[in-house]
């Protein structure tokens, strides 16, 4: 009885990684990160930059996104091959090894945000820097919240 329920599970959560992976791929403006053009105005309101500092981050985001489009188009391809396996049987090695890929891609793609966000910070100025880290603390406090919120819903609605 539990190794049956051990590979609907399997089966049901690979299914929809596999369509999650589909409809960001369908979706352009859902890509891995941010959208560069919005995230760039942000920071220019926010932290008030030099039309210098805006023409250096935009460059910085130009390189990020040509070093990781073949990474996010390999993502993509990767979960759609996955997605279309679906006959209703559970292999385990396959199951690891796609797993597996996707998490290697994933950490390349990783890499390369953190890569570009030391880049961005060095063109910052050290007030625009605390002020960075600021609005950063503030987001992940928000994130947390709604996390929170999301759970006390999700065990409202289980009782």
């Amino acid at each position: 009885m539990h190794k049956k329920f051990f590979i609907v599970t399997a089966i049901v959560l690979a299914v929809a990684a596999g369509l999650t992976a589909t409809v960001y791929a369908q979706d352009p403006h859902r890509e891995f990160g941010h959208r560069h053009g919005g995230m760039l105005q942000k920071m220019t309101r926010e932290l008030n930059l030099t039309e210098a500092q805006q023409s250096q981050i935009k460059n910085i985001l130009a390189d990020e996104s040509a070093r990781t489009k073949p990474l996010r188009e390999k993502l993509r391809q990767n979960a759609a091959a996955e997605s279309m396996k679906v006959d209703g049987s559970f292999d385990d090695t396959q199951v690891r090894a796609f797993a597996n890929n996707q998490a290697q891609i994933m950490r390349d793609l990783i890499i390369e945000k953190e890569r570009t966000k030391s880049q961005i910070y060095s063109v910052l100025t050290p007030d625009q820097r605390q002020k960075s880290l600021q609005l950063l603390q503030q987001h992940e406090q928000r994130r947390q919240e709604r996390l929170q919120q999301a759970s006390a819903r999700q065990q409202t609605q289980s009782k």
